[in-house]
């Protein structure tokens, strides 16, 4: 009995000995985890251009606590611009008896559909007598959960990292950015538009053009979600700006690629929702691969 005691006195011992073990290797792991940093906040550091905030949700649609099947199938929903063009007008009508307001751009069994979507998604409460609401409140406009959007699409088709709603230090032009990511080892810039072409106007370009040169991005892109036409307006006010900054026209034309995706240099990329959104990134992607090869 002695012996069986000190037997499991010293397993007691031997146990305790690896539990100390493992709790300093976690120790330091938590180190090692502490010290990573992002992909893109490393390279913008590297820039001398550190990260005041990033990631911003207080506008976006969906709750913090959203869990990971919920966040699957509101990206899913995305995905689909008539769904896009419904989410900005509940954000204008968050609440009604009559869901005439969200049918300007979807018919009313589409609407229905949706709000039974969101509905499912805990984030829009259907009264019987046919009205509804919208449960998050206080949200001002869609851009904040496009730009979420846009660097999902980097995170989950391209395997790119990436970050949203970025706010800058040490910046000339204004330190707020749309979506920054990394792609094949370039630094790519997503300037994010949720209103129309009409609601564009020329100083935004500018702010657009200024902010490149503050960042220095590999790539940059300015994404308008509309199917309607890049040419008859977004095309002239690039074309204004960049005069305006007294860039050669010959060198710094604005020129179709494909479609309704304009490029300047193969370096500069404006794009709509035409075709989608990922394969209109993809098709920008491929295109400033194919003339910035790396040595």
């Amino acid at each position: 009995m002695t012996d069986r005691l000190r037997h499991l006195e010293e397993e007691v011992e031997r146990l305790k000995a690896g539990l100390s073990q493992v709790r300093e290797e976690m120790r330091v792991l938590r180190q090692e985890l502490g010290r990573q940093v992002h992909p893109v906040e490393a390279i913008l550091g590297q820039r001398g251009l550190p990260i005041l905030s990033h990631g911003d949700q207080s506008q976006i649609l969906f709750p913090p606590h959203f869990s990971l099947t919920q966040l699957e199938r509101f990206y899913g929903l995305l995905r689909r611009y008539s769904f896009r063009l419904f989410l900005r007008d509940l954000i204008q009508f968050p609440e009604g008896e009559s869901l005439e307001p969200l049918s300007r751009y979807c018919s009313l069994p589409t609407v229905r559909s949706y709000l039974q979507s969101m509905e499912q998604l805990e984030l829009v409460e259907i009264q019987a007598e046919g009205g509804y609401r919208l449960k998050r409140r206080g949200i001002s406009s869609f851009g904040p959960t496009l730009e979420w959007y846009v660097c999902e699409i980097f995170r989950r088709e391209f395997l790119a990292p990436a970050l949203f709603n970025l706010r800058l230090k040490q910046t000339r032009s204004g330190g707020d950015y749309d979506v920054i990511g990394m792609v094949a080892g370039y630094l790519v810039y997503v300037e994010v538009k949720s209103s129309p072409p009409r609601g564009v106007e020329r100083p935004a370009v500018s702010a657009f053009l200024q902010r490149i040169g503050d960042l220095q991005p590999h790539m940059s892109i300015f994404l308008v979600d509309t199917e309607l036409r890049m040419r008859d307006k977004m095309v002239p006010l690039f074309m204004e700006s960049l005069a305006k900054e007294e860039r050669n026209p010959e060198d710094w034309s604005v020129e179709r690629l494909v479609h309704e995706i304009f490029h300047i240099r193969h370096a500069i990329y404006l794009i709509n929702s035409q075709k989608g959104i990922y394969s209109n990134l993809r098709r920008c992607f491929r295109d400033f691969l194919s003339h910035h090869k790396k040595i």
